[in-house]
């Protein structure tokens, strides 16, 4: 691939394009119609040889993302979280006469916990009042956009400056990664402590498994790449915890703003680098190779003239209907969620239905395209669909029902 941008990471390297996905949707504009036209742009993965940060190339515009909808909602693994707490607790500075302010609704549970602990100082931020959004359904895509210096430096003299800042999965949708870490900075007491959580990436990465990219992650974050990118923004990284979960791990970590004359260590350690740019290079180079053999296992699949479905009308299903071209061999996705149903994925316009819709004798198989921690308990509510002869699958390489296992 030819060199283009400039990362957005360190804002140094040029991206290397390593994956070109085409024209996507925004997968929460779903459409009353099949063939109604969505707003689409191209969308493609790159990886800095100077730093390894991976990245899309373009981002998608935070404005353009805002779902019509006002239902949308986002949740978050949350089973680590008072280990998380324990461990930020014990940071120096973090005490129960600490400043606490979340960032996004993402983060009233972590408040909540302290909250428990005796630490009564905290507040959580409304994007409305707060951040200025004027327009409706407005939710974490939009968090990054609006937390501009400008917007930071009137917050911290309206509600003064913090001691901790806590921001859980938004550091990844943001733009200007540098930018917004820059715009918390000015939140900060100097020594004061920003806890961040973020996906790490790199499992999937290394599984190969595309579902995990999506139009709001701007940025997908290994260990490796993580604290240099703190270091970009001038913040002294104070470690981080990877907490396993199926799918996707979460990493969380803690920086602390230098106090006056402390400057942040930058430099790029050299081999993490190359493993980064390796590893990325390697899961665009291998999508063309599970696409074709995925798509000549759906075509003898419904050679019987049945079709397939998918079962979860989420940004997970529509990457893997989307970005493979699968759609052809699909009838309809399933969703429980009642609002949904009625409604059409985007581009792939398949229509979502209810679960009462899996008839094995026009669906030979369904791909469940949710975390696979709850694929028994959907599995066990829709036995009558294996029982009248049709099977189960997941779209994840993380799954023991993964539909690689029948390559």
């Amino acid at each position: 691939m030819t060199p283009a941008e400039t990362c957005r990471i360190c804002r140094q390297g040029a991206l290397e394009r390593v994956l070109e996905l085409g024209r996507q949707p925004v997968s929460s504009h779903f459409t009353r119609l099949a063939c109604e036209e969505v707003v689409e742009r191209d969308l493609a993965l790159a990886v800095c040889s100077t730093c390894g940060g991976i990245q899309l190339a373009q981002p998608f515009p935070f404005r353009m993302l805002v779902p019509p909808f006002d239902w949308i909602s986002y949740r978050e693994p949350e089973s680590h979280l008072d280990e998380a707490v324990q461990w930020l607790t014990g940071l120096e500075g973090v005490d129960r006469d600490s400043k606490i302010l979340g960032l996004s609704a993402k983060d009233r549970t972590t408040v909540e916990r302290l909250e428990r602990l005796g630490y009564g100082n905290t507040r959580l931020l409304d994007l409305a009042a707060d951040l200025g959004a004027d327009y409706p359904n407005a939710n974490i895509e939009s968090v990054h956009g609006l937390m501009t210096a400008e917007r930071a430096a009137v917050l911290a003299e309206r509600i003064g400056l913090q001691d901790l800042v806590i921001a859980r999965h938004v550091l990844e949708h943001a733009e200007a990664p540098l930018a917004f870490l820059e715009a918390l900075k000015l939140l900060l007491k100097p020594g004061g402590v920003l806890l961040l959580e973020v996906p790490d990436c790199r499992a999937n990465l290394e599984r190969q498994d595309y579902c995990m990219l999506w139009e709001e992650h701007n940025t997908y974050f290994t260990p490796d790449t993580l604290a240099p990118t703190f270091a970009f923004a001038g913040l002294v990284d104070l470690g981080h915890t990877i907490h396993p979960y199926p799918f996707e791990d979460v990493i969380v970590a803690a920086v602390r703003k230098p106090v006056a004359g402390a400057v942040a260590q930058l430099g790029f350690d050299h081999q993490a680098v190359e493993r980064n740019v390796a590893l990325a290079r390697a899961y665009g180079a291998a999508f063309a190779g599970w696409t074709a053999r995925q798509d000549a296992l759906f075509t003898q699949m419904t050679a019987d003239g049945r079709k397939l479905a998918a079962y979860g009308a989420g940004h997970l299903t529509c990457a893997f209907l989307n970005f493979h071209g699968f759609t052809r061999h699909f009838a309809m996705v399933i969703d429980d969620t009642p609002v949904k149903q009625g409604l059409h994925l985007p581009k792939a316009g398949l229509p979502i239905r209810p679960a009462s819709a899996l008839d094995p004798a026009r669906i030979a198989a369904c791909l469940l395209g949710f975390g696979p921690e709850v694929e028994d308990k959907v599995v066990a509510k829709n036995a009558a669909f294996v029982t009248g002869g049709g099977a189960f699958h997941s779209m994840f390489a993380d799954s023991r029902r993964s539909i690689r296992a029948l390559l």
